[in-house]
């Protein structure tokens, strides 16, 4: 299953060459380093070594939202557990749940994507 679906808005696509496998359409990739980490978001499938694109921010997707965080709450992605999280110690910046926040842990909800806001 698909990390997130992509629901509507205008992501900006950069260029991308997964080196650690191959990268399925909706997957979360993590770019960069740990002190600067952030993550982008196939569309597509991109095979492994072979230049392919991912957003960099600016659309809205459905993710699975791990504990429970309320609309308009900010949200960082969780590699782990390939769900959003309100925990931003060693996770990636997603962005903020729009829609559908607050319904229990472990449901949907809508995110915007917007991790070049980090903090």
């Amino acid at each position: 299953m698909a990390d997130t679906t992509f629901r509507h808005g205008n992501p900006v696509m950069i260029d991308h060459t997964p080196s650690g496998g191959d990268v399925a359409a909706g997957e979360v990739v993590l770019l960069g380093n740990t002190a600067g980490l952030q993550c982008g978001i196939a569309h597509v499938a991109i095979t492994n070594s072979t230049l392919g694109a991912v957003a960099a921010g600016g659309g809205v997707y459905t993710v699975v939202n791990l504990d429970d965080a309320a609309d308009y709450a900010e949200v960082w992605w969780d590699n782990s557990a390939n769900k959003v999280t309100t925990t931003s110690t060693n996770n990636a910046k997603f962005g903020y749940v729009v829609r559908d926040g607050g319904g229990g842990a472990n449901t949907n909800c809508l995110a915007i994507h917007a991790p070049a806001e980090n903090t």
